[in-house]
């Protein structure tokens, strides 16, 4: 199983040996081969960083992800031109029409919202999970009614209850939250980058300042896998007002978390690519619908 290396606290050294990380700190040392990284989380203040372990990072396909002291990301490095058919296919997605792109955005909607309610139904919160399966029946080429956002207050307030809120940064389950999104963030920006897309070129917002677009875009079916592993954890640990290391490693675990594709069960790692490939076939008309890995919504803490 490949690993998610969370790197957390002040003063490290990362650099590399023998196609090894090497994580240093006050003469103590670990080693990682990088071909058992899936990804690596940065959050703390301090670190210094060798441009080998820039380059091997990149040349391992490795994303890294750099974070506040809140969990929240800054910033992600990821490699260029790592397929083969990484031209044609970025050709492919830039010449996608607007209405194909709205369609896809309709059905990642769709799922997302599904996905919502089969959590919300396993936690037996039967009339919220009824009212998203209806929001995502009535979903539209590129939402135009937003559904998505009205779907966002009732998933929430059924979940977390009507007092909480996504922006409220005193709420010690946002920060969990944010640290789950991010390790989901950079399995989502891997398989894109697996596949030859440009992280850029969303599905259909588009943001100047972001880009990452299209990894955001396309990771919004599988927050409520992090939302339910938040939860879980809870469940055991209570709610720690801050991370505690049982937490992040449980959290990092997420990458190896079962998914059902078709009549298949695999890691989400391995699932994510397929979904990832389907997106692009859709958009080149060679799919008719875009084939979204199914969560499975039971960890074992």
């Amino acid at each position: 199983m490949w690993r998610v290396i969370d790197v957390g606290g002040s003063g490290y050294f990362l650099h590399t040996h023998h196609n090894s990380l090497i994580i240093e700190k006050d003469g103590s040392k670990t080693e990682v081969p990088f071909q058992d990284i899936h990804s690596i989380i940065c959050h703390g203040v301090g670190f210094r960083y060798s441009d080998a372990f820039f380059k091997a990072c990149l040349h391992n396909k490795i994303p890294v992800t750099f974070c506040d002291e809140t969990h929240l990301p800054l910033g992600m490095l990821l490699p260029m031109y790592q397929h083969t058919d990484a031209a044609k296919r970025m050709e492919a997605q830039l010449q996608a029409s607007l209405p194909r792109k709205k369609q896809a955005w309709q059905q990642i909607i769709k799922a997302k919202l599904h996905f919502q309610g089969d959590l919300l139904e396993s936690l037996g919160l039967s009339n919220g999970a009824r009212r998203l399966f209806v929001l995502a029946k009535n979903v539209l080429s590129g939402d135009p009614t937003n559904n998505e956002a009205q779907g966002a207050k009732i998933y929430f307030e059924a979940l977390m209850g009507t007092t909480f809120f996504r922006s409220d940064q005193t709420n010690a389950i946002n920060a969990k939250l944010d640290y789950g999104y991010s390790i989901l963030r950079s399995a989502v920006a891997r398989a894109v980058v697996d596949v030859g897309l440009l992280p850029s070129q969303g599905v259909f917002h588009s943001n100047r300042i972001n880009p990452f677009c299209l990894i955001d875009d396309l990771m919004e079916p599988y927050r409520p896998m992090v939302d339910s592993l938040v939860l879980s954890i809870g469940a055991k640990y209570g709610i720690e007002p801050t991370l505690i290391p049982d937490e992040k490693r449980l959290l990092m675990n997420l990458t190896a978390a079962t998914v059902t594709t078709g009549e298949n069960k695999m890691e989400l790692t391995n699932a994510l690519r397929i979904y990832v490939m389907s997106y692009l076939n859709f958009l080149t008309r060679e799919q008719n619908a875009i084939e979204f890995p199914t969560p499975e919504y039971a960890w074992t803490i």
